[in-house]
């Protein structure tokens, strides 16, 4: 059996990835010390972590943890104001001599930071990680004699909203109530703070309390320890609501961190992320593409995990400003489009468990309120708890396809698991109910067709026909109508579905490609493209249609510009246009175009690799890199109006540039793991697990003739040029390797 360099084994072994040694090339070094928080090294564990940057002269340590969040009513205002997310704090470091540089190495591996900081006193070793497991961020300092006798402040931040605006006298109302409703200001509330914090000392624990002043409290507790001339600092941050008990677990966390044996504690750290990695690899000719994948990937493994956050706007990682919360009309699905190809699914589970706690949230949010007996509702803004409400912000109370859009994602982790739990008990009823809320905002014409009152199409405004919901609309309603025949059911709406896949109104078209309304054209250049959510990712206007591709480059040439139209207002964010448009060109297997856009978007990114929408930190357009590159290896879509599973579709958008390319185990739709290399432009195989049993439909994107190798003999049915359905069965795998000699294909 033939090994190759990076590891690919030929049909029948396993993969001997070096994996220290691969992801050690695509490290992060600092050559100098970071002097803000768009440079920083940052760690964490899915629901705390830090960045280390340099303030004034002083090293900070900032601490984070995603589900902390004010609880009040919307008689405090709308979600930026009652229930925003809040900064926590920062230690402070401050040597002895002045700070003049450092030499640091951040481990992907190991998902470590270590090395020295260099002052004109003399140097510090540092090593720094977020546990994996438990709640404990630690900092262990090794000073040299001049920098002798280190210490940690803590600087908490006041438990409020970083959100300017909330009103304080008459005029501000009055200025309030024009941007927001004069329904919100009528019954707004005086602000009352919350109560000031309180340090406490629990044995050899600090600890910083805060209290909520609708009940429930945040603890940040620290302590450190000493091994010769290092220092340890181990941090740990507890939320709690409504009991009062963060501070309780912040102290235990932290006591049970200095207790455990540092050698199997920091082995158990390890073990996670040795585990996470492998689960999938891609490898490409692109070094620095392939490093940003890698350390997007990592980014992954920092911020979401099942049992503790979903990726929100900014991320664990979230540095204030204007938006201190979940922003769910573009930022939290498009946020989450790699985990499923990645096969890293466990990252994208703790949003529709999210969902499924808080389905009685979605309904209470209905307005008006005889609609709730039927209807579900997901605002634009919410807390990371999903509540939200209709009428609390009214610029966006047209704003109706935020759920049935992030039940998409619901959708695409159910179809990359076929774990059914997940279409029966979460999809199904809360798509059901989306689809009720737009049941109720339809009208017939003189033609007989369904038609859409107007409705807020995201960051454009309110238009007759958006396409954004008449895409979300008819793909409910043929997965609603999908999902009775898999689950059985025989539902009383069935009819009324039906009759919408077949009367709804064509989605509006012009000269350049699909329009935000009927009487709206698209804006050249616009960095929301939701109204093309028919292309991607609902797949209900595709290349495999006849006469749809016309329509579909026109679209698509209109997007991928990189100038707002005059007047606009809006600024042509490369990293959130590339984020929707580039899959959108891999879709169209226009390759060369999507690597083109994919470089403009790493220009857009921040030094450390995150990135910032007008000066605010925002996660989803970094984390959109993995979907790109996924979408330009591997493609799964399926038509909803189809009950055929389409094609498994191996390198369909590779630009021309890349002639050696390989993946391993990347998810499809159908669970199937999927693993194929490519030499000097030519495909050389292809390897399929199927782990749930699903029908196989591959196009493999071989150049010349192949054979199926495999612990049996398997029958390859030609289903039109190029894509073949096989006989996979569940748990079985088959590889396809060309064979320029053999026939075997046909």
């Amino acid at each position: 059996m033939k090994r190759d360099a990076v590891g690919f084994v030929e049909p029948g072994g396993s993969t001997p990835i070096d994996w220290p040694a691969f992801l050690g090339r695509h490290d992060m070094g600092f050559n100098s010390l970071p002097t803000g928080w768009q440079e920083a090294p940052h760690t964490g564990n899915g629901q705390i972590g830090a960045m280390l940057y340099v303030v004034d002269g002083a090293l900070w340590l900032q601490v984070f943890r995603n589900d902390i969040h004010d609880h009040r009513d919307e008689t405090h205002g709308w979600t930026a104001y009652s229930r925003p997310r809040f900064l926590i704090g920062h230690f402070e470091l401050r040597t002895t001599g002045i700070l003049t540089g450092c030499q640091w190495y951040k481990s992907l591996w190991n998902a470590e930071l270590s090395g020295t900081i260099t002052t004109d006193h003399g140097d510090i070793a540092i090593r720094h990680f977020t546990h994996a497991g438990d709640m404990a961020i630690i900092t262990t300092l090794t000073p040299s004699v001049g920098e002798a006798g280190l210490t940690w402040t803590w600087h908490p931040h006041p438990a409020q909203t970083t959100r300017p605006g909330y009103p304080t006298d008459e005029g501000s109302r009055r200025d309030y109530a024009e941007r927001y409703g004069q329904n919100t200001v009528a019954q707004l509330k005086p602000w009352t703070p919350n109560p000031d914090g309180r340090l406490e000392k629990r044995d050899d624990v600090y600890v910083w309390v805060q209290d909520l002043h609708d009940g429930g409290q945040y603890a940040t507790a620290w302590a450190e320890s000493g091994h010769g001339d290092s220092r340890t600092l181990v941090v740990s941050i507890a939320n709690s609501f409504p009991d009062a008990n963060a501070v309780d677990t912040a102290v235990s966390d932290v006591k049970r961190s200095l207790s455990s044996n540092p050698d199997k504690w920091l082995e158990s750290h390890r073990a996670w992320w040795h585990g996470y990695y492998p689960k999938s690899f891609v490898t490409l000719p692109d070094r620095k593409i392939e490093a940003l994948y890698w350390q997007t990937v990592y980014r992954l493994g920092c911020t979401s995990r099942t049992g503790r956050s979903y990726i929100d706007t900014s991320g664990l990682w979230f540095q204030g400003g204007p938006w201190p919360y979940s922003t769910h009309d573009w930022n939290t699905q498009t946020a989450h489009w790699s985990v499923y190809a990645a096969n890293h699914l466990e990252q994208g589970r703790e949003l529709v468990d999210c969902l499924h706690r808080h389905s009685q949230s979605l309904i209470e949010a209905v307005h008006p309120e005889e609609w709730r007996s039927d209807s579900a509702y997901l605002a634009l803004a919410t807390a990371g708890d999903m509540v939200g409400f209709r009428t609390g912000d009214m610029r966006y109370y047209a704003l109706v396809g935020c759920l049935p859009w992030l039940l998409h994602n619901v959708w695409w982790l159910y179809r990359f698991s076929m774990d059914e739990s997940i279409l029966r008990d979460t999809l199904f009823p809360l798509l059901r109910r989306a689809v009720n809320l737009y049941l109720h905002l339809t009208e017939q014409n003189g033609d007989g067709r369904i038609e859409l009152e107007p409705t807020y199409s995201p960051e454009t405004g309110v238009w007759r026909n958006a396409n954004f919901d008449l895409a979300l609309f008819k793909w409910g309603c043929h997965v609603l109508l999908w999902s009775c025949k898999r689950l059985n059911i025989d539902d009383p709406l069935i009819p009324r579905w039906r009759e919408v896949t077949q009367k709804l109104i064509d989605f509006p078209v012009d000269q350049n490609g699909f329009m935000l309304g009927s009487e709206q054209s698209a804006r050249l250049g616009h960095r929301h493209l939701s109204h093309l959510l028919m292309v991607y990712p609902l797949a209900l206007v595709n290349i495999d249609q006849p006469g749809a591709l016309d329509v579909l480059n026109r679209s698509y040439e209109a997007i991928r510009k990189k100038t707002g139209s005059e007047g606009s207002g809006i600024p042509p964010n490369v990293a959130m246009l590339q984020a929707h448009a580039a899959p959108i060109g891999a879709v169209l297997g226009r390759g060369d175009d999507v690597l083109a856009g994919l470089r403009d978007m790493a220009g857009d990114l921040l030094p450390n690799g995150l990135w910032a929408c007008a000066g605010n930190s925002c996660i989803e357009a970094a984390m959109s890199v993995m979907n790109i590159l996924q979408n330009m290896l591997i493609q799964s879509w399926t038509d909803p109006a189809s009950d055929a599973p389409g094609p498994i579709r191996v390198f369909p958008a590779l630009p021309s540039e890349w002639r050696d390319v390989e993946f391993h185990d990347l998810r499809a739709e159908g669970a199937f793991l999927v693993s194929a290399k490519r030499v000097e432009g030519r495909t050389q195989s292809v390897r399929i697990k199927s782990l749930a049993g699903e029908p196989c439909i591959i196009q493999p994107g071989f150049d010349g003739d192949f054979q199926t190798e495999g612990e049996r003999s398997y029958r390859m049915a030609k289903i039109r040029p190029g894509v073949f359905a096989v006989d996979l069965r569940k748990g079985e795998q088959v590889t396809l390797a060309l064979n320029d000699q053999t026939d075997r294909s046909k």
